[in-house]
């Protein structure tokens, strides 16, 4: 199967709007199609209207798209927000964020479901008020989805609110063909192998936050498979959410690729190496071997058959 590769430029959205198309130049000459609508982007078009039309046009010059997105993320934009009017206003910030997602024609967008913070939302809230919150919230969030032709995906980030026991309960209980589950590579490393370690890792922390411990995790991609629509490809030590292109930690890769094959409803994977300008991975670097993982992917199809 053919698998649209998507790129996050990271800083894109906070650089001066004359270096954007030079830089997207530099993606599409090394073989791009696509980048991923990103939450600071968002955050700027929800803020500046206009930006709207100048991201339409600076795309439409450097021939390409965007096909996959990251919702607005952290403490105040999750979807678990236990607070009552607080969620309300995440809410509707991420209905506007749907909608721009209609706009370019996007198709997947990547959620972070919400911290756990009892130091932030009160010492008496229990993990069942994060995960009604988080219902509650995509209740909401669903017909807006299907309007604009978007699948939520949840992401796993190796916390209370998102471990896979609990994302993968929702996308069974609502079964919506406009819900899905989105694979970081580099969290799902972290939430595995960090059991060896934990004192190393930054999950203990944000559990015990919650007054919980950690759950660690096992067989990640494989339980996500049958609802794996999106997939946030990076390396890490296992410890550290890093950001490395793949090969340069210790994710197994040829677990990846198989597992990736066989997804049923995947629609793209994205780069989330951490290609910033002017430091970082260069982009060609990031181009050259995002072309080659697709093409293992593809070969392990052919190989099945």
């Amino acid at each position: 199967m053919k698998i649209p590769v998507t790129h996050l430029c990271y800083p894109l959205a906070s650089l001066p709007d004359s270096v954007h198309a030079p830089i997207l130049r530099e993606y599409a000459a090394n073989g791009a199609k696509h980048i991923v609508l990103a939450s600071s982007l968002i955050g700027r078009m929800l803020q500046e209207p206009d930006f709207i039309f100048k991201m339409k046009k600076t795309l439409a010059e450097t021939g390409l798209d965007f096909c996959d997105a990251h919702a607005p993320w952290g403490t105040w934009s999750d979807l678990g927000i236990p607070l009552g009017e607080y969620r309300k206003l995440a809410v509707a910030q991420q209905r506007a964020a749907i909608r721009l997602c209609g706009i370019f024609g996007v198709t997947t967008m990547a959620f972070h479901t919400g911290t756990t913070f009892n130091s932030v939302f009160g010492k008496n809230r229990t993990l069942e008020d994060y995960y009604q919150a988080l219902l509650r919230s995509l209740e909401e969030l669903l017909p807006t989805a299907d309007e604009c032709g978007v699948i939520i995906a949840l992401e796993n980030q190796g916390t209370p609110l998102n471990h896979s026991g609990r994302l993968l309960r929702i996308v069974q209980e609502f079964n919506s063909p406009r819900l899905g589950l989105c694979y970081d590579t580099g969290h799902g490393n972290v939430a595995e192998k960090g059991r060896g370690c934990p004192e190393k890792t930054y999950l203990p922390g944000i559990w015990n936050d919650a007054g919980l411990e950690v759950e660690w995790e096992e067989n990640l991609i494989e339980k996500f498979l049958p609802w794996l629509v999106n997939c946030h490809l990076h390396d890490n030590d296992g410890m550290n959410d890093q950001h490395k292109l793949p090969g340069d930690g210790v994710v197994d890769w040829k677990r990846i690729v198989s597992n990736l094959e066989k997804a049923p409803r995947l629609h793209n994977i994205q780069n989330e190496a951490i290609t910033t300008y002017p430091n970082g991975y260069t982009i060609k670097g990031a181009c050259r071997l995002f072309n080659e993982l697709v093409g293992h992917i593809e070969q392990a199809g052919k190989d099945k058959k």
